[in-house]
Order: structure tokens, then C-alpha cells, then sequence
């Protein structure tokens, strides 16, 4: 019930319908044709590019920066999203947020970071029950092997199911050395700001570095037509407002 529930506050049909369905049940000509204009209307701001990406940035913003010149890390927290395990070809399969472990590999390669850790994923996670989504941490640590990444500076969690357990099962994982060593977080840009909260709530106080932001691409522009591949980029942000909202309420 509850996936339910997020699934209608995150998808932007929800708001764009809701108009449309209160409009058949009313008789009155004037409402009926405001819900039906703000039905469009709606439709409208949801499939706009700009607006989007505009929306997107400014929630991002604030992260939007390079790390401290000449800082290092003793441990990179990438969060997990990126990867899923192919065991037909016995290795993992990327998504298009792959650059949270592509800039973290980065990140340890320059000796920015020391040691890696991976806040669970798709390619390792583990189902407590056996039941459940089952990766390959095993396969995975060879993989890194083959990057030129030794097991030694590789740690996993791969128990965490979403970004709030990430952070406790880290915490978890890594102890009291969180108190004092210096930490940097790796994911998404959108991602950045509810992560933060949740580290945070766990008092784990890191530096971060965004990836997967919108790029300028020379000699092209953003066009202002209704796309619906905006539309359907939507309900990742509206997730992200709705869980950056939940966590604040639990804390307090």
C-alpha cells in the first residue's frame, strides 16, 4: 500500500489526471472547463525541458563544486544504483548513472581517495533471506581486481535496500573510525541532497561530489516543445522531494 501511495505522489500523470477525474463528476460548465485547462496546463510544465532542467539544478546547486584542492579521502562512499549483476556473462551490467563508480574508480586512481567503499548495489547486494535481489560482491571484488583495484582497499555493504540504510549499515560497517577519518560521498547530483540528510541523521559529516549532472553541449540547445522524455525524467525528482521530506520529519 505504502509503494502504492509513493508511486502516485511521484509519477506527474498523478497531477496531470487528477483535474480530468474531478471534472467528469462535476456538473458546473465553468469548473469543468478550469480542470480540464489546468489538466493541460500541467501537462504542459511536466513535459517542458527548461523548467525541468531548471528545477533539477536548483536542487543540486548547493553541491555543485570541486573537492578542496589537494585533499584527500581515507574512505569514498559510492552509493549504489549503478550496476546490476549479469550472471549469464559473469559481470556487472551499468546503467546510465554509472558514473557514481566510474568517478569513484577515478577518484581512488588519482589517490584522492584511499579506499573505496561500495554502499551497496545491484552487482552485490545480498537478500538476508536468500529471497531476495542477489548480487555478487565476490565477482564484483574481481572485477575491481581487473581495474587494478586490490581487494585490500575495496570495502562492500551489501545489505542496504535504499539510501537510509546506506548510511546506517555504513556507520555499521565502519565504526567509530567515521569519527574522525575524512570522508567524501559519490552519487548522482539528484541524489546528493536526501543522502547528505541521511548521513547527517547518522552523524556522519562528509564532503560530496556530484555526478550525473546536466551538461551544456556545444551547438545545441534545449528545445522549449513538450517532450515526453521530460515527463518521464519527473518522477525521480518528485522522488527525491518526497524522501528529502520524510527524513526531515523523522528526525524530528
Amino acid at each position: 500500500m505504502i509503494s502504492f501511495l509513493s508511486f502516485l505522489v511521484t509519477t506527474p500523470l498523478t497531477y496531470i489526471l487528477c483535474p480530468v477525474v474531478c471534472a467528469v463528476f462535476i456538473k458546473n460548465i465553468f469548473w469543468k472547463r478550469m480542470l480540464y485547462g489546468l489538466s493541460v496546463l500541467l501537462f504542459l510544465v511536466f513535459t517542458n525541458t527548461p523548467l525541468f532542467r531548471f528545477a533539477e539544478e536548483q536542487w543540486y546547486k548547493d553541491y555543485d563544486k570541486p573537492l578542496p584542492e589537494g585533499k584527500t579521502y581515507k574512505y569514498g562512499i559510492v552509493l549504489g544504483g549503478y550496476s546490476f549483476w549479469d550472471w549469464d556473462r559473469n559481470r556487472p551490467e551499468f546503467s546510465g548513472i554509472a558514473d557514481r563508480f566510474t568517478e569513484g574508480v577515478r577518484l581512488y586512481k588519482l589517490g584522492i581517495i584511499k579506499k573505496l567503499v561500495l554502499a551497496s548495489d545491484g552487482s552485490i547486494i545480498e537478500s538476508k533471506d536468500g529471497k531476495g535481489l542477489q548480487g555478487n560482491a565476490k565477482g564484483m571484488r574481481k572485477y575491481l581486481d581487473e581495474l587494478g583495484i586490490p581487494e585490500e582497499d575495496v570495502l562492500m555493504e551489501v545489505f542496504a535496500n535504499n539510501t537510509k540504510e546506506n548510511a546506517v549499515f555504513t556507520k555499521k560497517m565502519l565504526g567509530k573510525d567515521l569519527d574522525t577519518a575524512s570522508v567524501v560521498i559519490i552519487t548522482s547530483a539528484i541524489h546528493m541532497k536526501r543522502s547528505l540528510s541521511a548521513f547527517h541523521a547518522e552523524g556522519i559529516y562528509p564532503d560530496c561530489y556530484i555526478t550525473d549532472t546536466w551538461v551544456n553541449i556545444k551547438g545545441q540547445g534545449v528545445s522549449f516543445w513538450p517532450s515526453l522524455g521530460t515527463l518521464v525524467l519527473w518522477p525521480e525528482l518528485l522522488h527525491e522531494w518526497v524522501g528529502y521530506v520524510v527524513y526531515k520529519y523523522r528526525e524530528n
